[in-house]
């Protein structure tokens, strides 16, 4: 058990994906994975982290394992998206509804995130429980700002879906109750994260809809500068 807390199951730097106009985004820049645990082995070291659990789910933890080596944000996303939730969306639609749902009810926490992802230390780590569906809307919001195209958003976000395995069996060891036969319910579907962008780029676009919530157009250009 000690050998899979140690060693992530979802982790990857999401540089080297490329831009629509033949930019390429930065290694070492923004990081993603599920939750660290205490005494995890990382592939990189983060100076800032991007913690998306809830308050509930962060009372069963307690101190964020990364604090004493990086400044740790939290900024709660659904909680109904917590792998223990997942059989309450057990369907591909409900799970779409989930991820737009976020979207609409979250925007002030998004572009809370959009300040971080400007102005905090590189490398940036984005995690939730799972690493995928909060974290998956977040880094696709990152990626599109800085221009990568929603094809290429989709295939790393889809890359979970080569982890499930090692990522239930290190959830399991790190206490977390998955409902019985959820297994599949931890694999990614791109439909759901399509409804994701399509309520983030309705209208007049990402940038605008950003803007109107909140966020600084200075932010917005200081993340493609800083991913590309």
């Amino acid at each position: 058990m000690t050998s899979v807390l140690r060693t992530f199951a979802n982790f990857r730097d999401v540089g080297g994906l490329g831009t629509a106009d033949g930019r390429t985004v930065r290694t070492g820049v923004l990081l993603r994975s599920e939750a660290p645990q205490p005494g995890d082995e990382l592939p990189v070291s983060p100076a800032s982290v991007i913690d998306l659990r809830s308050v509930k789910e962060l009372r069963r933890v307690g101190t964020h394992p990364l604090a004493a080596v990086a400044d740790v944000h939290h900024v709660p996303l659904s909680v109904r998206l917590a792998p223990e939730r997942l059989a309450e969306v057990p369907t591909e639609r409900e799970l779409a509804a989930g991820y737009e749902k976020i979207v609409r009810e979250s925007a002030a926490s998004l572009v809370r995130i959009v300040g971080i992802l400007a102005q905090a230390p590189a490398p940036i780590l984005v995690h939730c429980a799972a690493g995928k569906d909060r974290t998956g809307i977040v880094i696709a919001m990152a990626l599109r700002i800085a221009g990568v195209p929603r094809e290429q958003v989709l295939a790393d976000y889809s890359r979970t879906n080569d982890n499930i395995g090692p990522l239930v069996t290190r959830l399991e060891a790190a206490g977390s109750q998955l409902p019985p036969g959820s297994r599949h319910l931890l694999a990614v579907d791109p439909e759901a994260l399509t409804a994701a962008l399509d309520a983030l780029e309705s209208g007049a676009g990402l940038r605008t809809h950003l803007v109107t919530h909140g966020a600084q157009e200075s932010d917005l250009d200081t993340i493609a500068a800083r991913l590309t």
